[in-house]
């Protein structure tokens, strides 16, 4: 936890904790990113219990962030289970260590989102858009219409990830969000489609079919971490832009390591 910057503080109810009392303070560590995060007003959300998740994924934890942030993968790998944003559109990049992410909905999605949304809106309909944050080294941030979530990447092993949600939502009624669902249902049902293009669903056999992206990524993570063992296994090419966060967050854990090792080497 040493890399986290604030001897004790909280920060939209997490806690931070640091062994070193002359750390940064923690609203310093996190100013730059600030202004990137989404106009949610977070303290009048309520938490969402059935939505928690906890998954142990069979990749390294850089893995797992590196999906997070690749922009290039979300038309493809997600092609039918994010479809509803306009990921050509997205602006990305680094503050600092943290990376910022933005893309608006897509045009038949945001045309009358106020019926097409699967739960109540929480934020305004004039600052629509997912906002996607990773804020370093392993906390991202889900900021959406409807919802607002944080992704917490806790290394386990070197080839281990256990990652954690918990999402916060609307405080309204179930009558609410009862009578969004069945409004929005229709969209869905049409708009909602596995990795080969059909509305079937079976999440026990292939990953490709269970309509959820989060097992599409997981997915992706360890044939990620598979492929290193392969003796087959060579760097190739990447996008020049919508890959870039990747190369950057690299270059990034590569700075911290090579500080941290000269840190030791002046005791």
């Amino acid at each position: 936890m040493d890399i986290y910057s604030a001897s004790v503080g909280i920060w939209r109810g997490m806690l931070f904790v640091h062994p070193d009392p002359k750390a940064i303070p923690l609203g310093k560590w996190f100013r730059d990113i600030e202004p990137y995060l989404g106009p949610h007003k977070v303290e009048q959300l309520i938490e969402y219990p059935e939505a928690e998740t906890s998954y142990e994924i069979n990749a390294n934890w850089k893995i797992v962030v590196e999906n997070y942030i690749d922009v290039y993968h979300l038309s493809h790998l997600h092609s039918g289970t994010l479809n509803m944003y306009a990921h050509k559109k997205a602006k990305f990049g680094f503050v600092g260590c943290h990376y910022t992410f933005w893309e608006p909905l897509s045009s038949d999605y945001l045309d009358d989102i106020e019926k097409k949304t699967p739960m109540p809106l929480i934020i305004p309909k004039e600052q629509p858009g997912a906002y996607v944050p990773m804020l370093f080294p392993g906390i991202g941030l889900a900021e959406t219409e409807s919802s607002w979530s944080v992704f917490h990447v806790i290394p386990l092993a070197p080839n281990l990830t256990r990652v954690k949600t918990r999402t916060r939502v609307k405080n309204a009624s179930n009558w609410e969000f009862y009578k969004q669902e069945w409004i929005s249902s229709s969209f869905w049902k049409k708009r909602i489609r596995n990795k080969y293009g059909s509305s079937k669903s079976d999440s026990k056999n292939d990953p490709m079919l269970s309509n959820d992206f989060m097992l599409e990524d997981i997915y992706a993570c360890e044939q990620q971490q598979k492929s290193l063992a392969s003796p087959y296994f060579e760097v190739g090419p990447s996008a020049t832009e919508k890959e870039s966060p990747v190369l950057q967050h690299q270059q990034i854990i590569l700075d911290w390591v090579t500080q941290k090792a000269d840190d030791k080497s002046t005791l």
